[in-house]
């Protein structure tokens, strides 16, 4: 969703447009699609993570401690990151125009 509206959102496409942003020093009515941007963001390091917990699937004798302990070490960043993502997700759709062409 959120590499979508970042791609919506550029100026040669405008298909989108946001309620806030970042701005711009050199473009002042530019709006930088700072939310979507963390969406993307958020989506590639729990992608990161699951590589991890890919790794805490290992257990010796079925009862590794270290793969316990490295499965929580990874798990509540996990949700941190989830939990950010979809209150950001909210916001965002929440502040979105679709912006409507004529043919």
């Amino acid at each position: 969703m959120g590499q979508d509206i970042v791609l919506a959102a550029q100026s040669e496409v405008g298909e989108v447009e946001l309620a806030a942003g970042g701005g711009s020093s050199a473009m002042p009515h530019k709006k930088n699609p700072v939310a979507a941007e963390t969406l993307v963001a958020l989506a590639r390091f729990n992608a990161a993570l699951v590589g991890g917990m890919h790794q805490a699937l290992v257990h010796e004798n079925e009862r590794s401690g270290t793969a316990w302990t490295l499965e929580w070490m990874l798990l509540p960043q996990m949700i941190v990151a989830t939990g950010t993502a979809t209150l950001k997700a909210s916001e965002l759709v929440d502040g979105l125009t679709f912006k409507t062409r004529s043919i």
